[in-house]
C-alpha cells in the first residue's frame, strides 16, 4: 500500500510485497537483463551465418605501361614473322555481383545450439541472482521486524521501570523504602531509557538497511505489515522441494556447453559446402569512356566449393582433450553440488523443527515469568513483597521477552532457510 503525506512517500509493505518492490526497483536486476538480451542477440549472429551473403566488387585498372606479347608469325594476318606486340589495354575496369550461400557447415550448425545453450544458461544465472536478492530482502525484512519488537519491549520495559521508580518514590516518601532502594529504582528507569533510545535507533538502521536493499529514497516511511507470530503460523509449507535448484541446472547447462564445444571441434574434420555465383561486367579500352557500350562485355558463374580439412584432426587434438576433462571435471561438481544440497535441505529442516521447539519452549516461559511478576507486582504494591525480589523477576521477565522474540525471529530465518533449499524462493511469488 502507498500513500502520498506531505509529499512524504508511506509505504505500507509485506515480506512478500517488499521483495517484489526490490526486484522492481534494484539496478543489478535491471542491468542483469541486458546480459539476456545479449546472449539472445548472440543467437540471432549465429542465425545470420547462414543468410545469404551478397556483394559487389568493382577494380579500375590502368597500365600506363604496356607489355608485349610475343605472337607467333603468321597467327596474325600480315605479321609473318614472330615478333612482338601489346595486346593489352590501358584500362580493364570489372564491375560485378558475388553471391556465397553456406550449404553445409558443421561448425556454423554448432555455433547456432551453442548459442542458445548460452541464453538458457544466462537466463539461469540471472533467476539465481534474483532469488539470492529476494532471500537477503527476506532477511533484511526480518531484521527490522525483531528490531522492531525489541523497540516495543525496550518501551515496555522502560514503563515498567517509571512504574517501580513512582511507587520507590511514594514508598520513600512515606518512609517505608531505604534511600538506597529508591536510587535504585531511579538508576533502574534511567538505565532502561537508554535501552530504549538504543532500540529505537536500532530500528531506524535496520528500516535505512531496508530501503537500501528496496532501492527506495531515504525519506520515505516504511511500515512493516507482517508479524514474525503471524508469519510463522504455517511451518510446512516449504518443506517440499520445488524443482531443481538454480546451481544444479547451471552445472547442467555447462555441461551441454562443454559437449556442444566437443562436438563442435569433433566435427571440425568434416568437409564445409558453399554455393556461389558471380555476375560480371567488363570494360576494356584505352580510355575512360564508360558510355561507349562497344567495349562492356559480361561474363558470370556458377561454383559449388567444398573445403576438406586436412589437418584439422591432428591440431585440434589438445583442445579435443581438453573439453574431455572439463566434463569429466562438471560430472564431479555436479555430484557434489547434488550432496550440498541434500544436506542443506537436510539440515533446514532439522533447524525449522529445533526452531518451532526452542519458540513452544520460549512462548511457555514468557507466559510463565508474566504470570510471576504480575503476582510478584501486586504483593510489592500491597507492601507485602521485597523491592529486589521485584527487581529480580523483572530481569527474568525482561530476558523471557528477549528470547522468546529471539527464538521467533530465528524460526523465520529456518523457515526461509528451508524456502531456498527446497527451491520454493522463485520469481514468481
Amino acid at each position: 500500500m502507498v500513500a502520498m503525506c506531505h509529499a512524504q512517500t508511506v509505504l505500507t509493505l509485506s515480506r512478500n510485497e517488499a521483495i517484489a518492490l526490490g526486484l522492481k526497483n534494484r539496478f543489478d536486476i535491471k542491468a542483469n537483463r541486458f546480459d539476456i538480451q545479449i546472449a539472445a542477440s548472440k543467437v540471432k549472429q549465429a542465425r545470420n551465418e547462414w543468410i545469404t551473403e551478397l556483394s559487389a566488387d568493382g577494380q579500375v585498372k590502368y597500365s600506363p605501361q604496356l607489355r608485349n606479347s610475343v605472337i607467333t608469325g603468321g597467327v596474325i594476318p600480315g605479321f609473318d614473322q614472330t615478333t612482338q606486340l601489346p595486346l593489352m589495354v590501358r584500362n580493364e575496369s570489372v564491375f560485378g555481383l558475388n553471391l556465397s550461400q553456406p550449404v553445409f557447415n558443421a561448425a556454423l550448425i554448432n555455433d547456432t545450439k551453442i548459442a542458445k545453450n548460452q541464453l538458457a544458461l544466462q537466463q539461469e544465472k540471472n533467476r539465481a541472482a534474483e532469488i539470492g536478492i529476494m532471500l537477503q530482502i527476506s532477511r533484511t525484512y526480518l531484521d527490522a521486524e525483531l528490531r522492531r519488537l525489541q523497540k516495543r519491549i525496550a518501551a515496555d520495559i522502560a514503563e515498567r521501570n517509571r512504574d517501580y521508580e513512582h511507587i520507590a518514590a511514594g514508598m520513600y516518601n512515606n518512609g517505608s523504602l531505604t534511600e538506597n532502594y529508591y536510587l535504585r529504582a531511579r538508576l533502574d528507569r534511567e538505565n532502561a531509557e537508554q535501552l530504549q533510545q538504543q532500540a529505537d535507533q536500532d530500528f531506524e538502521l535496520s528500516l535505512m538497511q531496508l530501503r537500501y536493499q528496496l532501492n527506495i529514497s531515504d525519506d520515505t516511511q516504511l511500515t512493516l505489515s507482517d508479524s514474525l507470530n503471524v508469519a510463522a503460523a504455517d511451518l510446512s509449507i516449504y518443506d517440499k522441494p520445488n524443482g531443481e535448484r538454480s546451481e544444479i541446472r547451471q552445472l547442467e547447462l555447462i555441461q551441454q556447453d562443454n559437449q556442444l564445444n566437443l562436438k563442435k571441434i569433433q566435427q571440425g574434420v568434416l568437409p564445409s559446402v558453399n554455393f556461389g555465383a558471380n555476375y560480371s561486367q567488363q570494360f576494356l579500352s584505352g580510355k575512360f569512356d564508360y558510355g561507349n557500350g562497344n567495349w562492356w562485355s559480361p561474363f558470370s558463374y556458377l561454383a559449388l566449393n567444398i573445403h576438406i580439412p586436412v589437418s584439422t584432426r591432428f591440431k585440434n587434438k589438445a583442445i579435443v582433450t581438453e573439453y574431455r576433462q572439463r566434463i569429466s571435471q562438471n560430472e564431479l561438481l555436479l555430484m557434489q553440488k547434488k550432496a550440498d544440497i541434500n544436506y542443506e535441505v537436510q539440515q533446514s529442516q532439522t533447524a525449522l523443527r529445533n526452531a518451532v521447539l526452542n519458540m513452544n519452549s520460549a512462548k511457555n516461559s514468557y507466559e510463565l515469568s508474566k504470570t510471576i511478576f504480575h503476582n510478584q507486582q501486586e504483593q510489592y504494591r500491597l507492601g507485602a513483597f521485597d523491592y529486589s525480589a521485584l527487581l529480580d523477576t523483572e530481569k527474568s521477565l525482561s530476558a523471557t521477552e528477549r528470547n522468546y522474540i529471539q527464538s521467533a525471529y530465528e524460526l523465520m530465518l529456518a523457515q526461509i532457510q528451508l524456502q531456498k533449499a527446497t527451491n520454493n524462493f522463485n520469481t514468481n511469488q
